[in-house]
């Protein structure tokens, strides 16, 4: 019987994406039962979602209209999709719960683990934080902060740092972990 590289290779890379992915959950605080991760995300400048879209996505440290997948992106999530452009205004939110997950496919969220994965494609390592107001001016509308970090050529890594996710944002969003000592 004849080796097969190709079939190797393709096992040899889902076994890593698999450990990648076990591994990249360990990255972030997550709350058991939606509570206090001590993450804090604050809007301080409004932010604008375009007319008949749920989020804002951002890159290189302003808000963009489409993201480019080979460098690391955000996207701010609102509950309600609007017919006209609107802005989400400043206000503080705690991150209430943390997912991270390896996928496939940044945009449709297909997940990494599937069993035609192969090197020569992108796998991207998704970060949720689900946001809570946590001051009287945020408002409810606003859901989840999600930011992705790609991968190429078979390397893998964990989700992005809170200071990368500060640096994706730009100054629209602070990012803060909070004191552990403070009441």
């Amino acid at each position: 019987m004849r080796d097969n590289p190709g079939r190797v290779h393709t096992l040899r890379a889902s076994a890593v994406a698999l450990i990648a992915a076990l591994l990249g959950g360990c990255a972030l605080p997550t709350a058991p039962g939606g509570g206090d991760t001590g993450l804090r995300v604050e809007i301080r400048r409004p932010v604008p979602l375009p007319a008949g879209s749920a989020h804002a996505n951002f890159q290189f440290g302003r808000v963009v209209r489409g993201t480019n997948l080979f460098e690391p992106f955000c996207q701010l999530e609102a509950n309600l999709v609007a017919p006209e452009r609107r802005d989400l205004l400043p206000g503080a939110y705690r991150v209430s719960r943390v997912g991270n997950r390896l996928l496939r496919d940044a945009i449709t969220r297909i997940p990494a683990v599937y069993p035609t994965f192969d090197c020569s494609d992108g796998v991207f390592q998704e970060s949720r934080w689900r946001l809570a107001p946590a001051s009287a001016e945020a408002t409810t509308d606003v859901r989840e902060l999600r930011c992705i970090a790609p991968y190429y050529n078979c390397t893998f890594g964990p989700p992005l740092s809170v200071d990368q996710v500060q640096l994706v944002v730009g100054d629209y969003l602070g990012i803060a972990v909070a004191d552990a000592t403070a009441d």
